[in-house]
């Protein structure tokens, strides 16, 4: 069809067929209340929209009918229609149309007072990452934030005294404001591989408040997991970027990983791997993460992650064993809601 042919046919199916269905439509009450109003805006049906595509080749094009309401498919409307455009045309039910508008910022990348585990944290000169834990520092005897070297120590590339940010830089924080504390140890990464752990605390301003013990959409943290984790245990995080999301373990005690770190490649033993059900189990920022196992009991802190590899062609998410996190920072998780 030529497109002047699909244009006068568009002009004739608004007159003839359109206008009189909402007309009546009206009328009889049959469009709800909803509809009407749309209906008074545009004056015209509300839910099909009439345009222009293009047909089987060049210069030849067709009658464009977009269904919003699938009630509307029959012969009543829809059918007239098509029937004028003797098949000369394209007919989609597409919905609801939305505006193409920001969505909100997620609370997990917003500022949280009192800190919520999962939100946004990181070093002052790193992007973001996620707050794992309210954890009891034994030797400062207070309550410290955990996370990864890479989150809130900035790859070793920080000092004690730097100051972390809620929500990290990424999501907004600026000093002074957004200053929650200040570096007080890491785990240094090793250059010539056997890596068990990439984790840091930050000293909490005591002015902060917090909330050791939710975890968003899960529950309440439940202590540290006493056992091992094995293939096929579900697990679940909070994490700055993708939220809540589950998982399954898919192997233990993996030995040389490595993981591209801005300072270079390093290679970790040790590691549990998880792959996402349902959707991926982690993506970037969500570094830092506390991994709960099904009794809501800790269990890894999320570090690292692949493109490929997992079912379903999603990525695979790699995990230090809580153990020794806990152990090389001289930190209790049991203590901590006593602190909130």
């Amino acid at each position: 069809m030529e497109l002047g042919s699909v244009r006068a046919l568009k002009a004739e199916v608004e007159e003839r067929v359109v206008r009189p269905f909402v007309a009546e439509a009206l009328a009889s009450g049959r469009i709800g209340m909803a509809a009407r109003s749309l209906s008074t805006a545009t004056r015209r049906q509300p839910g099909i929209a009439l345009g222009v595509t293009r047909g089987r080749g060049k210069g030849d094009f067709r009658l464009a009918i977009r269904v919003q309401r699938p009630a509307l498919i029959g012969p009543e409307l829809v059918g007239r229609i098509a029937e004028m455009a003797r098949g000369e045309h394209d007919l989609r039910v597409i919905g609801r149309v939305r505006k193409r508008a920001a969505a909100p910022k997620p609370w997990h990348q917003s500022r949280q007072r009192p800190l919520l585990l999962g939100s946004s944290i990181g070093h002052v000169d790193v992007t973001a990452g996620t707050l794992g834990a309210v954890a009891w520092h034994r030797r400062t005897d207070q309550a410290v934030v955990l996370s990864n070297n890479h989150v809130l120590a900035n790859e070793d590339r920080g000092e004690a005294g730097d100051p972390i940010l809620q929500p990290g830089a990424a999501d907004g924080g600026r000093r002074p404001g957004a200053v929650i504390g200040r570096l007080l140890a890491a785990v240094p990464l090793r250059r010539n591989g056997g890596n068990r752990v990439d984790a840091a605390i930050g000293e909490l301003d005591e002015r902060i408040r917090f909330d050791a013990l939710t975890l968003t959409g899960l529950g309440a943290l439940d202590g540290v997991r006493a056992e091992p984790l094995l293939p096929g245990d579900r697990v679940a995080k909070v994490g700055r970027t993708t939220g809540l999301t589950r998982g399954r373990v898919s192997a233990v005690e993996v030995d040389g990983v490595v993981v591209g770190f801005e300072t270079g490649d390093l290679s970790f033993d040790g590691q549990i791997e998880v792959e996402g059900v349902g959707g991926p189990f982690s993506a970037g920022g969500d570094s830092g993460s506390l991994v709960v196992d099904s009794d809501l009991r800790a269990c890894g802190l999320l570090f690292a992650g692949s493109d490929r590899g997992g079912s379903g062609g999603l990525g695979l998410t790699f995990l230090n064993e809580i153990a020794p996190v806990l152990r090389g920072l001289g930190l209790s998780l049991d203590l901590a809601p006593a602190m909130a």
